[in-house]
């Protein structure tokens, strides 16, 4: 809910509108799209499965539909997207405060390549080896991990980079902080040269 109020407020002031802002509301559908995902593919789960007694200890299967694996493939993109919107931040914010200048406008193209093109080359992957040797029920299951590390890896990898990224930008504010408390008030006054006060 909060994430859909500050959307709204950002897409309703004109003079909000900007690179960063841009960049936050993108941030902010991925975190709404992420939860719809899994509260969709959660739904046609359950729909998708039979309960036996509470007798019983075993679960009746039922053959997952077409809808239900588009929805575990939606989430894993949204969830994906989600990661890789969040290491766009990063990026933006370590650009903001590195020593080279830049266009914001020119890099926002490829904040968004980022952010939302980015899964789809992990995800279809997925979806294709998924589909040719594990194309059972929801896709919920993971019995060979090695095909869930096509999906993990690089959501990890967005993670890693994040931290470095986090990292760099605590080294930028130090390195700038003891310039900022060098100066000091007293060297703002015209007549402190050398170290002296003015004489009154």
């Amino acid at each position: 809910t909060a994430n859909k109020i500050d959307m709204l407020l950002l897409l309703l002031l004109l003079k909000l509108r900007c690179i960063r802002n841009y960049i936050h509301m993108n941030l902010f559908l991925s975190y709404m799209l992420r939860a719809i995902s899994i509260l969709t593919r959660d739904a046609l789960l359950c729909a998708g499965f039979k309960i036996c007694p509470l007798f019983s200890l075993s679960v009746c299967h039922v053959q997952a539909g077409a809808s239900c694996r588009l929805a575990q493939v939606l989430t894993q993109y949204c969830v994906c997207a989600n990661y890789y919107w969040l290491l766009v931040e990063g990026l933006y914010l370590h650009n903001l405060l590195g020593p080279l200048a830049f266009s914001e406008e020119s890099y926002f193209p490829g904040y968004l390549l980022l952010g939302w093109g980015s899964p789809i080359l992990f995800v279809i992957p997925w979806v294709i080896v998924r589909y040719l040797y594990e194309n059972h029920e929801c896709w919920e299951r993971n019995d060979n991990m090695g095909f869930w590390w096509i999906i993990r890896c690089p959501i990890l990898l967005a993670i890693f980079v994040n931290l470095v990224i986090f990292i760099r930008i605590i080294k930028i504010l130090v390195s700038k902080g003891p310039q900022t408390k060098a100066r000091g008030p007293d060297a703002a006054l015209p007549g402190n040269l050398s170290g002296t006060r003015p004489h009154l």
